[in-house]
């Protein structure tokens, strides 16, 4: 049972499948954030010594853009299959075709063939847009009271997974070849599905009498348009979501570019930053949420969090980034945890599949478009886009204040 009586906490033993298939999923994306950077940046095989170095951070934004381009193609569809068949089912088909996926990953790093990686990435994240079966999964058995504890461990979790990476990747990167931690991946990978198809329980018991339309499911992202009880939090969220993930996707863009970090530098400072994140989330977003609502904690941090991330530009020492980086990493994971915790709250469990599918899909969308734009911005003046994206984390979180409405429990547009 995953349900313990009112007002008790809910039992975290059975979710602990779906905070792992979480865990490595951002071990293997955080590794792609650390190591494709520094590998396109220097000599490594990938490009001719006349490419500049802008057009080396371009592809490096582009490549950065396609995982999670992916992923916003996968997440709503998946979404929808877990709501028709089940959250296991499409889990554990999923995660085979992500082993397969990072499996030309590491063999197109292996042979240093660029498009080949291309296509990987975006492959790897069509399939691993699973997370959304884990968030829903986990908004099935969480209490309204418990939602933001729950929320806040599946981010933390994410985070942890891009301390793990880039301190695991980028020392294997450095000394057996940049092949080697995507291979290191696989194998935990296979573990990890074994762990689910015996351990983990469906949450939801889905209505098999009750067609499912594939066209619908994969047009099913048109109803952020529609959707008119929670559209608003959509547009919020996709703003929040990309001044947020436009921060951790550029920094390390300037590490390299205003500071000229070694790979194994990158990855560190990285890890350090997932650090600092890991536990805003684990320990301080649950507490915050719940003393004062998702709501307040979602408003706050994004505009405080933007000007943090406005600040890191100002000093130019190696230093200041500790001051600077460090509180705006802090701050600004907890907006992203508040945007699904929030959402998740304005919708019936009948619709979490697809309204936290959607959310993920603009999560992702926003990603990789902050990504790609990045490269572009920063292709212009280093400094440019944490400047941008601070700024767009302001503007997220004053949209959010004009929000009156209380969603719509009973399902809309079904």
């Amino acid at each position: 049972m995953f349900r313990t009586d009112t007002g008790r906490e809910t039992d975290l033993h059975p979710l602990l499948p779906l905070y792992l298939v979480i865990f490595i999923a951002f071990i293997g994306y955080s590794m792609m954030v650390t190591l494709f950077i520094p590998m396109l940046s220097y000599s490594t095989g990938f490009f001719d010594e006349s490419i500049s170095a802008s057009t080396k951070i371009i592809y490096g934004g582009l490549l950065l853009a396609l995982y999670p381009l992916g992923q916003f193609f996968g997440a709503p569809v998946i979404g929808s299959f877990a709501d028709k068949f089940g959250r296991k089912r499409v889990l554990l088909i999923s995660l085979i075709f992500v082993i397969f996926f990072y499996a030309v990953i590491a063999f197109s790093l292996e042979i240093k063939s660029l498009w080949l990686l291309m296509v990987a990435c975006f492959l790897c994240g069509l399939t691993e847009s699973n997370v959304a079966i884990c968030q829903s999964a986990i908004a099935d058995v969480s209490t309204a009271e418990d939602r933001g504890r729950l929320f806040g461990y599946l981010y933390g979790a994410e985070s942890m997974g891009y301390i793990l990476g880039p301190l695991i990747g980028g020392p294997l990167a450095v000394h057996f070849g940049y092949d080697v931690p995507f291979w290191v991946v696989i194998v935990v990978l296979i573990l990890t599905y074994i762990w689910v198809f015996f351990s983990f329980t469906d949450t939801f018991i889905p209505d098999k009498e009750k067609a499912i339309s594939y066209l619908k499911s994969f047009t099913n992202l048109t109803t952020i348009f529609s959707d008119l009880p929670i559209r608003r939090i959509y547009l919020v969220n996709f703003v929040i979501y990309l001044a947020m993930f436009g921060f951790y996707r550029v920094i390390q863009m300037y590490m390299v570019g205003e500071w000229h970090f070694p790979t194994d530098k990158v990855t560190l400072y990285y890890a350090a930053l997932s650090l600092i994140a890991g536990i805003a989330n684990t320990f301080f977003f649950g507490p915050l949420s719940k003393r004062f609502g998702l709501k307040q904690v979602t408003i706050w941090t994004a505009v405080v969090g933007g000007l943090l991330t406005i600040s890191i530009v100002i000093p130019k020492s190696e230093i200041s980034y500790w001051f600077t980086a460090g509180p705006a990493a802090f701050i600004t994971v907890m907006a992203v945890a508040g945007c699904g915790a929030y959402l998740s709250t304005l919708v019936s469990s009948a619709r979490q599949g697809r309204v936290l599918g959607n959310n993920l899909a603009l999560q992702v969308g926003a990603e990789s478009i902050s990504a790609a734009l990045g490269g572009f911005i920063a292709a212009i003046l280093i400094p440019l886009p944490l400047i941008v994206y601070g700024a767009l984390a302001v503007v997220g979180g004053l949209l959010l204040i004009t929000f009156k409405g209380k969603g719509d429990i009973e399902g809309a547009n079904e």
